[in-house]
């Protein structure tokens, strides 16, 4: 038989099966919200289900914020499939039991405001926007923290949806966290709240003081669909670089499952910074490598990526850390800025500045 028609046939029963263990979890969840005798709740919303160490620097930031400024509250951590799922099981339990006085909402932060996923259908599991939209449209009065977004639609018609849903919210406060997302959110959303703000991991920078030898450069780079430069180019860039520096290639990906992550997250995210910390400089066009890499306090240098996210990113750091952020105007411009910087740089300790001038002062912002 045809390995693409079998795959299509027993496509229905893998997504039953999947089915299946999202609604053990959804009742799970129900079941654990029921026993709760606290009086102040917080439904974080979407948390990081894959393995990739940037979007889990993220959950583990906005659980380290919770917990700082919010400890009186208990916690509910809830993945965005169980939301979605089809039988919408906990979605309606949610909506019923719901205290609009003393619970709020928290989004997972990330590049969740976009339509790449309609391609695969208005449904799937794990669909963050679909998983905004049903919050939305069921809690309009809800107050909810939407943690830092970049904003991308493609589709007219589902920025529209997207747009009706999210602006009946009056008690959401929507963070951008670049300056485009941020002009795009004004437009899509004249009536709630929107607020520019850095992505939550830059509060890990300044936590860290390693004092390893540094040597060489480390090339930082994706392999996906946001990818500008192909991977000639970049092998090229490497071929280059290593007749002078040793050059180490990788990814902010982990070796491990989302949930192995998960279980040692403080290790994972914490060694991954440290091995950061050993290179002169690093390459990268992931918008977390950047940030990791200066909470290694080492310079990064920024390449394109075929979006937005990376390059606008980079504006966050200008008048802070002007001589550890670069951005490139082309791979040949990287090569250079690479070789001035392994040549005459000395690192210094970099400072908390996002903790301290934006992240101790959004409770104040969010309650409004």
């Amino acid at each position: 038989m045809n390995i693409s028609l079998l795959k299509k046939k027993l496509r229905p029963i893998k997504r039953y099966i999947i089915e299946s263990k999202v609604r053990i979890e959804a009742q799970r969840s129900i079941n654990e919200i029921k026993c709760s005798k606290a009086k102040k709740r917080i439904f974080y919303l979407g948390v990081t289900e894959n393995n990739n160490i940037g979007d889990n620097a993220q959950f583990y930031c906005i659980n380290q914020w919770i917990e700082k400024h919010y400890p009186t509250y208990e916690v509910f951590r809830i993945n965005a499939s169980i939301i979605t799922e089809s039988k919408a099981l906990w979605l309606k339990f949610f909506v019923n039991n719901f205290d609009y006085k003393n619970d709020f909402i928290i989004f997972q932060s990330g590049y969740n405001t976009q339509d790449h996923g309609y391609h695969l259908g208005d449904w799937f599991l794990g669909n963050h926007e679909l998983m905004h939209r049903l919050i939305a449209d069921n809690l309009p009065e809800a107050k909810i923290l939407m943690m830092p977004q970049t904003i991308f639609f493609q589709n007219e018609s589902y920025k529209k949806r997207t747009s009706d849903s999210y602006d009946k919210c009056k008690n959401m406060l929507f963070l951008a966290r670049d300056e485009f997302s941020y002009q795009i959110a004004q437009r899509m959303f004249p009536n709630i709240k929107v607020g520019l703000y850095p992505d939550i991991v830059t509060t890990l920078i300044g936590k860290f003081k390693f004092k390893n030898e540094r040597k060489g450069i480390f090339l930082c780079t994706r392999n996906d669909t946001e990818k500008f430069y192909t991977e000639s180019e970049i092998e090229n860039l490497c071929n280059r670089l290593s007749k002078h520096y040793p050059v180490k290639r990788g990814d902010t990906q982990n070796n491990v499952s989302g949930k192995s992550t998960r279980k040692r997250l403080e290790f994972y995210i914490t060694n991954t910074i440290e091995q950061l910390s050993t290179y002169k400089v690093v390459i990268t066009d992931r918008y977390h490598g950047t940030i990791l890499s200066l909470c290694a306090n080492t310079p990064v240098i920024i390449i394109k990526s075929n979006d937005h996210k990376v390059t606008t990113g980079a504006n966050w750091f200008k008048g802070i850390y002007d001589d550890y952020v670069y951005t490139a105007n082309d791979l040949n411009d990287a090569y250079n800025k690479a070789k001035e910087i392994c040549n005459h740089f000395t690192p210094r300790p970099l400072t908390p500045y996002f903790e301290e001038n934006y992240y101790d002062k959004l409770p104040s912002l969010f309650n409004f």
